[in-house]
């Protein structure tokens, strides 16, 4: 089984059962980058012939991600590491924790080498309604896996687990997260920050990647708890999706 606290028979790879975590992990491997190898330069002069208004974009942006990336990585490492028995989805978690770390201090080069005010830039999530809502949003499914006692071999387990995936994962990554790189792409097509632009591919095809995985768990522990799968459950996950977007 997927879901459970992990026993000394956890801890060898083979045989193994979740070989898509494993080929995940050795794709995530392949892709490795570093911000630093991304020249901004030539973005600097972009940024000088920018509107006011284009660069409260990145601004906006920047505030958004910076934080974010972090409370991914919490989640993570609080509300799905601990309750995966399978060696090959550690190995991978612990890959995509390190992504989600680089991508964190890629927005910070990008916050080092444009004329930002980063104090102000750094407090923006604190203020804007809208960051606010979605870390309130993302808080309140991470709290019943870190402040509640969580029986994850009990079915309410199960779907706390599952609704906390859904709501980072499907949400925060899939969702929110790409609409942020849409905006960010959407200066490259106007031939502006292309640079910039690049950096963003690296941190969405390690994205593509995370989704993929969180949707093959959603899957496989559905897959393994047949009793999950009722009409009330699919419906609380469609309003956490549908509440997500709005």
């Amino acid at each position: 089984m997927l879901l459970g606290k992990a026993s000394p028979e956890d801890m060898n790879l083979h045989p193994m059962h979740y070989k898509w975590a494993y080929e995940l992990y050795n794709q995530a491997v392949r892709n490795t980058w570093f911000p630093h190898e991304i020249p901004l330069g030539e973005d600097l002069n972009d940024w000088r012939d920018m509107t006011e208004d284009e660069r409260h974009a990145v601004k906006f942006l920047m505030a958004f991600f910076n934080p974010a990336e972090l409370i991914v990585n919490r989640s993570l490492a609080l509300g799905v590491y601990p309750y995966l028995k399978s060696p090959e989805c550690h190995l991978y978690l612990a890959k995509q924790m390190w992504e989600e770390a680089n991508h964190c201090v890629a927005f910070e080069y990008v916050l080092e080498t444009f004329p930002m005010d980063r104090d102000t830039i750094y407090q923006i999530h604190t203020e804007t309604d809208s960051m606010i809502k979605k870390e309130g949003f993302i808080t309140n499914y991470l709290k019943r896996m870190t402040e509640v006692t969580l029986d994850i071999t009990t079915p309410e387990g199960k779907k706390d687990f599952i609704r906390n995936l859904v709501a980072t994962n499907i949400v925060m990554e899939g969702i929110w997260f790409y609409s942020g790189f849409m905006v960010a792409l959407s200066f490259r097509q106007r031939n502006q920050l292309r640079n910039f632009g690049s950096l963003i591919n690296w941190v969405i095809r390690d994205e593509s990647l995370h989704l993929k995985f969180g949707i093959n768990l959603v899957h496989n522990v559905l897959e393994e708890n047949a009793e999950l799968l009722t009409e009330e459950f699919a419906n609380e996950i469609r309003s956490i999706i549908v509440e997500g977007v709005s």
